[in-house]
């Protein structure tokens, strides 16, 4: 039998493999956003990723969305993804409101790079 369905971190993964008595886990959305989560489940990483590895993660996705969709449809594509970075920042919850709205209104990616702190003070630009 293998396990999927609403598993995002490896408490709630072990203990459903636990209660199930399956042999394996099928991780799908847990994981958007969230690719230390298989490090986390081999015992390779202990602790959630720092504000600083969600943020070069997060560059390096911007980097591949620009490579397959072109500059233009990656700013558009790439507004679903950061819902499922910027909780991960570490922000107090008004301040990841305002990142959060000023990314997915951000007309450019110079723009959300700059919102995200990537290559200028994080979240200068947004106040």
């Amino acid at each position: 039998m293998i396990l999927t369905g609403g598993l995002e971190d490896p408490p709630s993964i072990a203990e459903a493999l636990e209660q199930t008595g399956a042999q394996a886990v099928m991780l799908a959305r847990g994981a958007l956003g969230n690719p230390w989560l298989f490090s986390q489940l081999l015992g390779r990483e202990a602790g959630e990723p720092t504000p600083e590895q969600v943020r070069r993660e997060l560059d390096w996705t911007i980097d591949r969305a620009v490579e397959h969709l072109g500059e233009g449809r990656a700013t558009r594509y790439l507004r679903k993804f950061y819902p499922w970075y910027v909780p991960r920042l570490g922000l107090v919850p008004a301040e990841a409101k305002r990142l959060q709205e000023a990314l997915q209104t951000a007309e450019t990616l110079d723009r959300a790079r700059a919102l995200l702190g990537l290559g200028e003070p994080a979240l200068a630009a947004s106040r």
